[in-house]
């Protein structure tokens, strides 16, 4: 008996060191299947953690469409139009008569001096024609512009016609023209890209679809006529809109003495397209250049006369190619330089002066003899022909048919 109740004992021992070790051996493996599970996700975190720094970031800009600044970059003058503005050039001191308009050497009104110069841009094509007050500008540039034909950007300072005519885009002439006038620009639009570089320049720009108050339409006119600007209502805008500001212009050096020089009766110039080419002749009676194109009298809209100025310069630049599309036939736009220095021929008085223009792109050029003094003009407006280096122009002589 006493045997049996031993072996009892001796079996639920041996129950109960079996029934130990197996919970003993199984708290290991929970202790694996614990650890291993936190595991297995690392390996994805990494991976995909890992995406955006080998993706590249731009992919904004793939969801909002910039058009704009694409054909910007390659063209030449980006890395200028993002450097900052020059420090203006201190004017030297000139001597001048009291109230006299710095651009034509004529006494104004000394009111003119409170406010900015306005360059407009205005049509030149065949169907632009007759423009309305041209003739009011102070000074007008003229440029060959995609397809071969001319634009022209006319500057008035000291007059303000209630109607010039007509408006259009501006190019990329103007980013460098309109900084040596300290002006404000007005035109009707323009390509993506110029618009982008006029406006990352510390200037006045009146585009017409930004600030349409002081623009209008002519009844009865095509597209290519109709767009006019009234510039005693641009003045007002501007001074409303805080944009109107006192000016420091150094302007041009005067002096109605007949200079020394070559005879020059007429003034050819061969600008590419047939209905753009230019022919100034001497009027001696009223001392100034009468304006011809393509073989006809350059008349003013506004009273059917004549267009005549007393001076007409041809300011030799540095022209190229750029990849800025102008319109939907994909013409190109034609880049200009106006900065700098170059070569430059005066003509006034019937005569030719030949020298040079310089600008640092902060004032308006100086036109300089060889010695590097000022070529005076006469008082009054002035035209100035902008063309290629080594253009060839004609001086009294002038092609069959013209």
């Amino acid at each position: 008996m006493k045997s049996r109740h031993l072996i009892s004992a001796t079996f639920i021992n041996l129950l109960l060191l079996l029934f130990i070790s197996a919970c003993g051996s199984r708290q290991p493996a929970r202790d694996t299947e614990a650890l291993e599970a936190p595991t297995v996700p690392p390996p994805e975190v990494v991976s995909f953690a890992a995406q955006p720094t080998n993706t590249p970031a731009p992919i904004a800009p793939t969801n909002t469409p910039l058009p704009a600044p694409i054909p910007i970059t390659p063209t030449p003058t980006d890395a200028p139009t993002a450097s900052p503005p020059p420090e203006p050039t201190p004017t030297p001191d000139t001597a001048r008569a009291e109230n006299e308009n710095p651009l034509t050497g004529l006494r104004v009104d000394p009111i003119v001096f409170q406010r900015r110069p306005l360059h407009i841009r205005i049509g030149n094509d065949p169907a632009a024609r007759p423009q309305i007050n041209l003739s009011q500008a102070d000074v007008v540039y003229e440029e060959i512009v995609e397809w071969w034909i001319t634009r022209l950007t006319a500057v008035y300072y000291a007059k303000s016609p209630e109607m010039v005519a007509p408006i259009r885009s501006a190019r990329l002439i103007n980013t460098q023209l309109t900084r040596q006038y300290n002006a404000a620009l007005i035109n009707s639009g323009g390509s993506d890209p110029v618009r982008w570089q006029l406006s990352q320049l510390p200037i006045v720009n009146l585009d017409e679809y930004f600030h349409p108050d002081p623009f209008f339409y002519r009844e009865g006119e095509g597209w290519q006529r109709r767009l006019a600007v009234n510039l005693v209502e641009t003045h007002a805008y501007m001074e409303k809109e805080e944009m109107q500001s006192a000016v420091e212009l150094r302007g041009f050096a005067f002096d109605d003495t007949p200079p020394a020089g070559d005879i020059a009766e007429t003034i050819y110039i061969d600008y590419p397209a047939k209905t753009a080419k230019v022919l100034w002749r001497f009027n001696t009676e009223s001392k100034a250049y009468e304006r011809y194109v393509a073989g006809e009298a350059f008349l003013e809209g506004a009273n059917d006369q004549i267009i005549a100025v007393p001076n007409v310069i041809i300011y030799f630049a540095e022209h190229y190619e750029t990849d800025i599309v102008e319109d939907s036939t994909g013409a190109t736009s034609v880049g200009i330089n106006v900065n700098g220095e170059g070569e430059a021929w005066i003509f006034r008085d019937g005569v030719l002066v030949k020298g040079r223009w310089r600008s640092d792109g902060s004032q308006t050029p100086e036109f300089i003899n060889q010695d590097g003094k000022p070529v005076p003009l006469r008082a009054g407006s002035s035209w100035i022909q902008v063309v290629p280096t080594e253009y060839k122009i004609l001086v009294n002589e002038i092609p069959a048919g013209e």
